[in-house]
């Protein structure tokens, strides 16, 4: 996961719970704090491995739009940018 050191502590915490409940975590269930504060929702962060989890859902949807920086060089970078529609 590509996230800033504030918020590894809320991905950390949420695998935690789930693991000690027993259980794989939910889609939605952790929030870093860009995509909460986020008032257009502009930021995603879900499980690309999961088809049906919200981020996978958005990025089919938007797929002619999307983009990864340097996935020419097989990074397999995760996180997925979109490009400006002009008119």
């Amino acid at each position: 996961m590509e996230k800033c050191t504030f918020c590894v502590q809320r991905i950390v915490e949420g695998k935690n719970v789930a693991r000690q409940e027993g259980r794989g975590v939910s889609d939605g269930e952790i929030v870093p704090a860009c995509a909460q504060s986020c008032p257009t929702q502009a930021i995603v962060f879900g499980d690309l491995k999961n088809p049906e989890s919200k981020v996978n859902k958005l990025r089919e949807k938007s797929k002619p739009r999307d983009y990864r920086v340097l996935e020419e060089l097989n990074t397999q970078p995760a996180v997925v940018y979109l490009k400006e529609i002009r008119s």
